[in-house]
């Protein structure tokens, strides 16, 4: 079952619990529909009609992530794009839109889109990247290489022989060569850290907790600047029964980037769960800043203003 799902339990509304059961399989297109049933049913109650909609979100972010692994570039921009109409503030989905966006030759509205990526996330290093290979594809090849230089300056797993070549043939005048060699740092140079990364969300799954957080500080030792896997690993830390090193992971993840709702939420979680009220209600007031209508974080802190009042 999702974490969210797990926090919060079934029994809400029959088509939520059929929605959810059916997101955790994988069927997308069919969790969709049942979580647009749920917020149709007479007196949907406010909570279960915000969690609808954040996995209905969700639902289309993985459906886009799908078709983008398919080349269908058409589809995967349409549900980036209704994902983005739920949860604007999720600087992923931005990324991910932009590379559907230029692949269609959209570079216009790719450009934009990695602009609002990179004002969620400035240290976003593979939105640097992509930006400059946009540009560059664009004809603007000198803004392109400033860009894919301070994606360099965030990330050196790029700085690499592909990386190298292609600043070569820039130089010599061969510019398709050029795009050719950074198109391929960008899609491979950083294997590494998501094999680890991805690793760990699967040992995660399985409940194997402490082989998760393993692989999470591997994927960390390779460059620490990703606050997805510190936000990750914090997670681990949590289920694996060590809250301490779980908020010291959050926060690590939001020095990298403060204004990201996850690590902001699962820090607020914790800090509950330890009885760290008062910190944990300032931190939920954060996530509301950034997105005002989370449902987790508004039920979070009703919860502990009625626990401060009792």
């Amino acid at each position: 079952m999702s974490m969210l799902g797990k926090m919060l339990g079934f029994g809400r509304n029959e088509h939520y619990d059929r929605a959810i059961r059916l997101f955790d399989q994988g069927l997308y297109e069919e969790a969709i529909s049942a979580f647009e049933r749920a917020r149709s049913v007479p007196k949907c109650d406010p909570l279960t009609e915000r969690l609808s909609l954040f996995y209905t979100a969700e639902a289309n972010a993985n459906i886009g992530l799908c078709a983008m692994k398919r080349a269908a570039w058409e589809r995967a921009e349409f549900h980036f794009r209704k994902a983005l109409e739920i949860n604007p503030h999720y600087a992923d989905l931005h990324f991910n839109l932009a590379l559907a966006l230029r692949r269609r030759l959209q570079y216009k509205e790719a450009l934009e889109a990695l602009d609002r990526a990179l004002r969620i996330n400035a240290r976003f290093a593979k939105a640097h990247f992509h930006r400059g290979l946009t540009l560059y594809a664009s004809g603007r090849r000198e803004e392109g290489l400033e860009a894919i230089q301070t994606a360099v300056e965030l990330e050196p797993g790029f700085l690499t022989e592909a990386y190298y070549k292609g600043i070569e043939a820039h130089q010599e005048g061969n510019f398709a060569g050029a795009l050719e060699a950074l198109e391929t740092v960008s899609v491979t140079e950083v294997d590494d850290i998501l094999f680890h990364y991805r690793l760990g969300d699967d040992l995660y799954r399985r409940g194997l907790y402490a082989d998760a957080i393993a692989e999470y500080q591997k994927a960390l030792e390779l460059n620490s600047n990703y606050a997805d896997i510190h936000n990750h690993l914090g997670i681990a830390y949590s289920a694996n029964g060590q809250p301490e090193q779980a908020i010291l992971a959050f926060e690590k993840a939001l020095s990298i980037n403060s204004r990201a709702v996850e690590p902001l939420l699962n820090l607020g979680v914790t800090l509950r769960e330890m009885g760290q009220l008062q910190r944990a209600a300032e931190t939920f007031q954060k996530v509301l800043e950034v997105d005002p209508n989370h449902p987790l974080a508004r039920e979070n802190l009703e919860a502990i203003r009625f626990q401060q009042a009792a």
